[in-house]
């Protein structure tokens, strides 16, 4: 079984308060603000900032995301379970084959494969994976968002 996994993506955390996390990250690590991000219809904001590697390149990004909305997906994972990590992104060479390869190992992928803009992806229940939300994903080269553009940022 191949997942054909090419790297870590980024590691998400939630929060109820995303400017003093940031506040944390930009002043203790040093990292740097790469982009900000607001999705209403799903009732959370985001932002991301650069992991860089020994190099001082970056090797992978952390997003800290937040409510926007009592009843987003975030606001419920916060009331349930408290800051902290929320999933962990991982790039796949091919959506479909690594969803394939999950059920190999007897791993309904959930949520997916779907296309959203341009990827493709898929998550792995925390129940199956130790208690970690794994979203998996495919970049892809022409957008293929079936509902128009994404949102704009700030929209």
């Amino acid at each position: 079984m191949a997942l054909g996994l090419k790297r870590v993506d980024h590691v998400s955390m939630a929060v109820w308060n995303l400017e003093e996390q940031l506040a944390f990250f930009t002043n203790v690590f040093g990292w740097k603000e790469a982009g900000r991000f607001r999705n209403e219809k799903e009732g959370f904001a985001g932002v991301v900032v650069d992991v860089p590697g020994a190099d001082g390149q970056r090797q992978m990004q952390w997003e800290i995301l937040e409510p926007i909305g009592e009843e987003s997906f975030v606001a419920k994972f916060l009331r349930e379970r408290g800051p902290g990590l929320h999933h962990v992104t991982l790039e796949v060479e091919d959506a479909d084959k690594a969803a394939s390869g999950l059920r190999e190992c007897g791993i309904e992928p959930f949520g997916g494969p779907r296309v959203s803009y341009d990827w493709k992806e898929m998550f792995i229940h925390p129940k199956k994976s130790g208690g970690v939300l794994f979203q998996l994903y495919q970049q892809l080269d022409v957008p293929g968002f079936l509902g128009g553009p994404p949102p704009k940022e700030g929209a």
